[in-house]
């Protein structure tokens, strides 16, 4: 083999063997796991364009949504023990004219973060929960999603008063 072949087989060799240092997968190495944003981040809306948020007063807690709904009232007794935190508010949310591209357990339209949300006496906390708001509880209501809207969930039993 003359001289120039040699040099040439040897550097490729070094080089390969430099490229495939970096790329090695370690066994048994963990990978982290894909992570979702703690709060609210992102427009719902492609760039450059936007709409109007309205919120209603709503609570997004372990994936279900529930709405505050005035003619459900509560007292002070009805309340339960503490359930979560709010730890997201939309309230300080930056971008005011969309809603956010994904929704966090735990945050809230009107309520500041820190916020503790209650069980409420009676029911499972995936059909009502309570916060204070101004000293006085609120009722949120579990709903479900329509093609017409948000619809109160049968276990939170809505009776006329």
């Amino acid at each position: 083999m003359n001289m120039k072949v040699r040099m040439c087989a040897v550097s490729a060799a070094v080089i390969a063997a430099l490229v495939g240092c970096g790329s090695q997968a370690h066994v048994g190495a963990v990978q982290p796991a894909p992570t979702r944003p703690a709060c609210p981040e992102g427009s719902a809306y492609p760039a450059g364009t936007h709409g109007i948020a309205d919120y209603i007063d709503s609570i997004w807690h372990d994936s279900v949504n529930y709405e505050y709904l005035p003619s459900v009232r509560i007292t002070a007794s009805q309340t339960g023990p503490v359930v979560t935190r709010i730890r997201c508010s939309m309230a300080t949310y930056p971008d005011t004219h969309a809603p956010p591209a994904h929704w966090a357990d735990d945050t809230a339209t009107a309520l500041s973060a820190g916020t503790p949300v209650r069980a409420v006496k009676g029911f499972s906390p995936r059909c009502r929960l309570a916060a204070y708001v101004a000293g006085r509880p609120r009722t949120y209501i579990a709903v479900n999603e329509t093609k017409r809207g948000p619809v109160p969930r049968a276990c939170a039993k809505i009776t006329a008063g």
